[in-house]
């Protein structure tokens, strides 16, 4: 019985362990702006366009989401990019946390 207890300590103590930093997830508010502003510049440089982002982060933003907004800027044809207002779906689907 001793050991059964011992062994179910030793498992929760290492699960904690194996579980990822929850800062790892996300960029500070400042990063996730930079990222995007650069995004901005190469694609604006590249369609001759001056385009702003659309959106600006308060707070942090989950790094996987910025990167599918920052891969949709590449990805997409210089005319829908000079359309007036055009902003890619998944940078307006990027979520922040207030944590």
């Amino acid at each position: 019985m001793f050991f059964v207890r011992f062994w179910l300590l030793v498992s929760f103590l290492s699960i904690g362990y194996c579980i990822q930093n929850r800062d790892d997830l996300f960029y500070s508010a400042i990063e996730g702006n930079q990222r995007t502003f650069q995004a901005y510049a190469l694609k604006n440089s590249a369609c001759g366009k001056e385009k702003l982002p659309g959106t600006l982060f308060l707070s942090r933003v989950k790094i996987d989401d910025l990167k599918l907004c920052i891969r949709a800027i590449e990805l997409v044809d210089c005319n829908t990019w000079n359309t007036e207002g055009y902003l890619p779906d998944t940078c307006k689907a990027v979520g922040t946390r207030f944590r």
